[in-house]
């Protein structure tokens, strides 16, 4: 499923400059100083439960637990449910922490919106997947499950973004041309479109996120069923499915591609 593995997953082989000067770079930079030291900022285990310690975790170390392949839906969104909680006491540091905990996925999602983005472009990206991110923190319905992969879900929406905006001006430079039809292009419709499925039920957050990646990110479904090690024949069919409701739901009226006050909540 879309779990932390997917949503919050680390990655080794990033692009350096997913990773540079940019706005995630400076969050990260902001999360480690929260989060050493002799008072990190961190959650009480007890106040999760979940088999999280019975203590003070802080929030690199809890970080490091939700990408554990033992981790639990439950543990995860516990954990989401209470740090995004934080984040509506108004201090500007639980948004940082989150962002920190996310940061895994979000370097991941960055990298993918970047594969086929000119460079000159990576930090407006960047700073709209981050923008869309910390605003749906205020959003978010935490009653909900998946909470972490739905606003993964929001990130990769700010990013597709960004890159169709920027993909509408031609390069200058013809060496900065894809070298093959990117997914660039892509308006907001087909990604309201799968938030509003999301919403309504029609379909899972992993099963979105699948159709995103495939269909609008141009990742082959080999290489995403190679990071997650799974069979390439399970995704193939759970894509499938996954357009055979989206399909149905759009017939039946159910869901639209047309923002209806952006799905807050969702």
């Amino acid at each position: 499923m879309f779990d932390q593995d997917t949503a919050v997953h680390v990655t080794t082989n990033e692009p350096d400059r997913v990773c540079g000067g940019n706005a995630l770079a400076v969050a990260e930079r902001s999360f480690q100083l929260l989060t050493t030291g002799p008072k990190p900022l961190g959650l009480d285990g007890r106040t999760i439960g979940q088999g999280l310690p019975g203590r003070l975790v802080s929030l690199a170390e809890l970080r490091t637990l939700l990408l554990e392949r033992s981790s639990t839906d439950d543990l995860k969104d516990a954990a989401w449910k209470e740090l995004v909680q934080r984040t509506r006491s108004g201090d500007p540091a639980w948004v940082v922490g989150c962002v920190g905990v996310a940061m895994p996925g979000l370097k991941n999602t960055a990298a993918r919106a970047l594969r086929t983005s000119p460079e000159r472009y990576a930090d407006d990206i960047v700073s709209e997947l981050l923008t869309e991110f910390v605003a749906q923190l205020a959003r978010i319905d935490i009653d909900r499950p998946h909470i972490a992969a739905r606003l993964m879900l929001w990130a990769r929406k700010g990013a597709l973004r960004a890159r169709g905006r920027e993909a509408r001006l031609v390069p200058c430079d013809p060496t900065e041309l894809p070298e093959r039809p990117a997914a660039a292009t892509v308006e907001d419709d087909p990604v309201h479109l799968l938030l509003d499925a999301v919403r309504q039920g029609v379909v899972t957050p992993d099963a979105a996120e699948l159709v995103i990646a495939t269909r609008l990110e141009g990742l082959s479904v080999q290489e995403l069923a190679r990071r997650r090690q799974l069979p390439a024949s399970r995704l193939y069919q759970q894509r499938h499915a996954a357009e055979v409701h989206i399909v149905a739901a759009i017939k039946d009226g159910r869901i639209s591609a047309t923002p209806a006050a952006d799905f807050a909540g969702m």
